[in-house]
């Protein structure tokens, strides 16, 4: 960072929708932008590890980005939550 502040209320919304709608944007995110889709995903009850996945990400960056902006996790630690879960096969028997 450059050591200016960064006013994550002043975000673009379209490119908040677009990174969420479809995944990666291919370019790298501005703070404020990237702190509204966590919180938007978070709040659709996506885990970290997801979020992080959606966005490109790793996971610490996701729990850095929520524990500075005081976003509560989507799915709390140790909870288990299937979206985007690929299928698994069934098991035979």
């Amino acid at each position: 960072m450059d050591g200016r502040s960064v006013d994550y209320a002043c975000f673009d919304p379209v490119i908040v929708d677009r990174v969420i709608r479809e995944r990666r944007v291919g370019s790298t995110l501005p703070a404020a932008e990237t702190a509204e889709a966590v919180r938007r995903l978070a709040a659709q009850g996506y885990s970290d590890g997801q979020i992080a996945h959606r966005l490109g990400f790793t996971r610490r960056s996701v729990v850095r980005i929520r524990a500075r902006l005081g976003i509560t996790p989507g799915v709390p630690r140790g909870a288990r939550r299937t979206i985007d879960a690929p299928n698994r096969p069934k098991a035979r028997g």
